[in-house]
Order: structure tokens, then sequence, then C-alpha cells
């Protein structure tokens, strides 16, 4: 992993409803959970539209769909917990990568490359956490409850409508044999201001690539927006392909840079 200096990085205030805040953001001890999903084009491009970005169609004509679970437990903004379901893509105004799995096998493969996540639910459990993500770097983040249990060789995670309390979804692995992986840089593709902007999060981790043993993820009978993708994408109905974990993650979330001018979609969940 990367020495003490990772942190030791110029940054700058940039300003929200809520006060300014120091970018990159830091982020020093995190628990994640990845899984990660083989998902049909044609569902993945219908959650797109309007964005400007087209999904990446892999080797098997399909897009990679991933549920992160992440437990922030200590970082700038204060502790809290995280869901995400994003999306591989790549701008569709802007030279489209030749190949697509190198980006995924080198530290700055994502920053390099016209490649990378599109985020289509992110609940936090905290209302900093949703101000910055959304006025900062334009993030469907809302605010609701997020339950968890992390051991070593299983994982459990829950999201609950912030209006009914009803179950979003629920989240349960048990895990097999795995190998030691090093973690690579990510990059996030979102619209703010009439732009696409790029993301570069700095990651130190070491990932455990994990075979499974049982997984199980039911979508809740609510009528949120985040049961409805959930359903749509069919991620209650198949099984990931690849699960990785780590206890000591840490990151650096980046200033958004603008690549290419595309006018906002609406921002879903603008109620707090």
């Amino acid at each position: 992993m990367a020495g003490k200096d990772f942190f030791d990085v110029k940054r700058s205030a940039a300003k929200t409803s809520e006060g300014d805040i120091e970018l990159p953001m830091l982020f020093y001890d995190v628990g994640v959970r990845y899984l990660n999903f083989w998902v049909d084009y044609e569902k993945t491009a219908s959650k797109l539209a309007g964005t400007g970005l087209l999904p990446c169609r892999f080797f098997n004509g399909k897009t990679i769909v991933s549920l992160v679970y992440f437990q922030y437990r200590s970082v700038d903004i204060g502790p809290y917990d995280e869901v995400t379901i994003t999306i591989v893509v790549h701008p569709e105004i802007l030279k489209k990568p030749l190949f697509y799995l190198p980006a995924f096998l080198s530290k700055t493969g994502m920053e390099k490359n016209n490649i990378g996540a599109y985020v289509l639910e992110m609940p936090v459990t905290t209302p900093a956490a949703r101000t910055a993500g959304r006025e900062i770097w334009g993030y469907p983040k809302f605010v609701t409850k997020i339950s968890s249990r992390l051991d070593s060789d299983s994982f459990e995670f829950s999201v609950f409508d912030p209006k009914t309390n009803e179950s979003i979804l629920s989240v349960k692995c048990k895990t097999g044999a795995g190998i030691r992986v090093n973690g690579f840089d990510l990059a996030t593709y979102s619209n703010l201001n009439d732009s696409i902007l790029k993301t570069i999060v700095n990651i130190d981790a070491k990932y455990r690539l994990s075979s499974i043993k049982n997984f199980e993820l039911v979508a809740g009978h609510s009528d949120h927006r985040m049961v409805r993708n959930i359903r749509d994408l069919e991620l209650d109905r198949i099984k990931p392909f690849m699960v990785m974990g780590t206890d000591s993650f840490r990151s650096r979330l980046n200033r958004g840079e603008p690549v290419a001018k595309w006018k906002t979609p609406p921002l879903p969940y603008e109620e707090v």
C-alpha cells in the first residue's frame, strides 16, 4: 500500500450550501464490498438517456454494472455509509476506447482513457455527504438508512426507503477462496452545469478477490426509483461474476473536470 504521503497533496476549497469543503476529499479508513454483474447492453443504455454517455460493450456483448457498499469510517466530512449502483460508460462525443479491459488492469487506466463509471444510484446516511455529492459532482445522492454487517468471509447490507422505511434492497453474500489484488484508480462521469464531468478517484487498497459460495439480492416492494432500477437491470435475478472486498481502503476524491459540453438532465431526488 502507499506510504503516509498518499494524503500529502495540494488542496483547494469548494463551496457548497452547507459550507466549504477541501478538495480532494480524503477518505482515511473505509470498508468496501464490490459486486460486479454482467448486464444486457440495452438495459443499461436505457438508463443513460440524456446523459451523453453510452455503456461500454464488452467481449460478451454485455455491460458491467457494479453494486458497491462503502463504510466510510473516517472521512473529512464525518463518517457515513453509502451504496452505489454504477454502469461502465464512455462519453458518446469523445473518442471511443479501442479496448475496455486494459483500463481495469493498470493503476491509471481509467484516467488515461475515455472510460469511467456513471453513478445511477447513491444513497448515503448523512446530509453533509448528500450535499457535497450533489453540488460538487452531480451525483444522485439521497439520505436514508443503511444497515450492514461485514465479516472476513461474509457480508450483508440493506437500504431503506427514506419516506416509508420499506426495504429498497437487501444483500447477503458468503465468499469462498480468494486472492489478493492491488486496487486501481477509478473515474466517474457525471452531469453538472451543462457539462460532462470526469472525476478521478485515487485509491490505495489491496482487495480480496473471492469466489462466491452463496449470494442473495432481494429487491423490496417499495415504489422507490432505486427499486425500479434494480428490477429493470435484473440485478435481483442474476449472480455477480466477481466480488471484491477490503477493510483497509483509502482514497482521494478529486474535483471533477469538464470534458465535454452537454445539457445537464434533471438530477433525481431533489427533495431532501
